[in-house]
């Protein structure tokens, strides 16, 4: 059980690392958006559900994210709107991940 959770944490810490780093605005929203999805695409069946389930909310954002102001439409929002949303996903992944903490110490 312990190997799995280990490995998980592994998978959710590159999620983790690529929030905080659009989060802290060392990447711009169009490479965070592009390396969420490559991420997403390449670690999600890795993920615990918990952290899973963040990961597909923030996806919703990531998908609705246009960087060009000519194709937003109504349904689409701009790079701060996505900030605020990874910041709020960064939020809940520290709160999952300390919570999987606390059960692993007992």
């Amino acid at each position: 059980m312990e190997q799995s959770y280990r490995a998980a944490s592994a998978h959710s810490s590159r999620f983790l690392f690529l929030i905080a780093q659009f989060v802290d605005r060392r990447i711009p929203a169009e490479f965070f958006s592009a390396q969420f999805r490559e991420l997403q695409n390449s670690q999600s069946a890795y993920l615990d559900p918990d952290v899973s389930s963040v990961i597909g909310m923030l996806s919703v954002d990531v998908g609705a994210y246009r960087g060009d102001v000519e194709n937003r439409g109504i349904d689409y929002i701009d790079s701060e709107q996505l900030w605020l949303a990874a910041g709020q996903a960064f939020r809940d992944l520290m709160t999952v991940q300390s919570a999987h903490f606390e059960r692993e110490a007992g």
